[in-house]
């Protein structure tokens, strides 16, 4: 179903929904929020991916809500973890429903810079991929019996970095090669599908704006 939609559209719906969450202040409401997004990511078969990035984030997500009921009570504390989860669901949605390639051609059928939209759908795609090269690195030496943890870091950090340094631009030369021979930059150069928008994208925009004057006011 989400691939009906442009994918200007759900990036405009996602950034509507994100400044919804931001600028909710109630709880009921917040609560809300984190309802639908929850319906979502079961919908979408998101879920496993969700849980795994709050998994990663628990240790922040429990700083940010003890700063914000440090400063404000057990009510801004709450609030605080429900923005905070919500923002991370309505992220996973947007980035698992949204492959980065299609969003660069469509803004690329925009009329946006090449250079500009490359930027944003290589920070989408090879962010992901770094982390895999770094993990890979990482089980690589540590395989050797080399350690990083507590002291053992600062002594053996070259050791990580140096090989992850090296992988890194090796992939970039490669990468830089590869949009040589494809013409990247080139005027000619055109998007493989025609991106227009339909009555589909205008009604999920309006959805998006609709909900949060609703729930912002």
């Amino acid at each position: 179903m989400a691939s009906h939609f442009d994918p200007r559209a759900k990036a405009l719906a996602y950034l509507i929904g994100s400044a919804a969450i931001i600028l909710t202040l109630d709880l009921a409401r917040l609560a809300i929020i984190s309802g639908g997004l929850a319906i979502l990511l079961i919908g979408t078969g998101l879920g496993r991916r969700w849980l795994r990035v709050m998994r990663v984030l628990t240790p922040t997500l429990l700083l940010f809500a003890l700063v914000a009921g440090w400063s404000g009570g057990y009510e801004a504390a709450i609030g605080a973890a429900l923005r905070l989860t919500a923002l991370v669901g309505a992220g996973v949605i947007f980035f698992g429903v949204t492959p980065p390639e299609e969003l660069g051609d469509a803004l690329l059928a925009s009329g946006v810079p090449s250079q500009i939209a490359f930027l944003l759908e290589g920070a989408l795609r090879f962010t992901p991929m770094m982390g895999r090269l770094a993990r890979e690195v990482y089980e690589a030496q540590a395989s050797r019996g080399i350690r990083f943890d507590g002291a053992y870091l600062p002594r053996n950090g070259p050791l990580l970095l140096t090989p992850l340094l090296l992988s890194v631009m090796r992939f970039a030369d490669e990468l830089a090669e590869g949009l040589e021979t494809r013409g990247f930059g080139s005027p000619q150069r055109t998007p493989l599908r025609d991106y227009r928008p339909g009555w589909r994208d205008g009604a999920l925009v309006g959805a998006a704006l609709l909900l949060t004057i609703l729930l912002v006011w």
